[in-house]
């Protein structure tokens, strides 16, 4: 586990320099809350960081979000473009290590018109160990940027595992964006005493573009909130 560890660290190290100079970063931490009876694990920590290249090459590192104790990174490609509605499609490819082995393939996609944004990343996971099935999982979000610091919406999380059947999560999310910050927070099957959950997270965006003389700062947009889990 501590060479798992050393090796996102330095991947983590590695992606937000380069990040800093000329690419975009965007790191995501999610802190997970089980309120069910007979949950054996009552919370969780969830860290995401995305790193984009100027190139449109694009890579992911993630842990504890296919399983506890799991780290997994991917690797990818954005298109994007758009007018009026804008969008962004990453297909990605990974795979997992830890207490969850697997090899992945997934789509993140990124849409807005006007002040509505959707938002999905979904993957398909293949166990290479004994422990765990292969599992299709996709966190999805709708929402709408009523203030420029608030926004408001319906999330979704859907598991199947193979032979084991699927679960379906809806739930509601609330944003506050300030600057670069975003802080989402989540509350899936919140009706349910024995499935409800929340999540509370914080996004910090940075982007930076190298120019030619003279240079001005660059303005980013209001951070997207994330997954997820995604939740992805």
């Amino acid at each position: 586990m501590i060479r798992y560890a050393s090796i996102l660290l330095m991947v983590l190290v590695l992606a937000g320099r380069a990040a800093l100079g000329q690419s975009e970063v965007t790191f995501e931490q999610y802190h997970v809350v089980y309120s069910a009876p007979l949950s054996t694990q009552p919370y969780l920590y969830m860290p995401v960081l995305h790193y984009l290249h100027p190139s449109k090459w694009y890579a992911e590192a993630r842990y504890n979000y296919e399983d506890a104790d799991t780290y997994s990174l991917y690797f990818g490609r954005a298109f994007t473009g758009g007018k009026n509605l804008n969008y962004s499609f990453v297909p990605l490819l990974g795979a997992s290590v830890g207490k969850y082995k697997s090899f992945s393939t997934g789509l993140n996609i990124d849409m807005e018109l006007d002040k509505f944004f959707f938002s999905s990343q979904s993957q398909y996971s293949r166990s290479t160990s004994v422990y765990g099935g292969d599992f299709v999982y996709t966190w999805s979000e709708l929402g709408y940027q009523s203030l420029k610091w608030l926004y408001a919406g319906v999330a979704a999380q859907h598991t199947h595992v193979w032979q084991e059947g699927h679960e379906l999560q809806p739930g509601f999310m609330l944003g506050f964006t300030f600057n670069r910050f975003t802080v989402p927070i989540y509350s899936f099957e919140p009706f349910n005493s024995n499935g409800r959950n929340f999540i509370v997270g914080l996004t910090m965006a940075w982007k930076h573009s190298k120019r030619k003389q003279p240079a001005f700062p660059v303005v980013k947009g209001d951070a997207r909130p994330a997954n997820g889990n995604t939740a992805n």
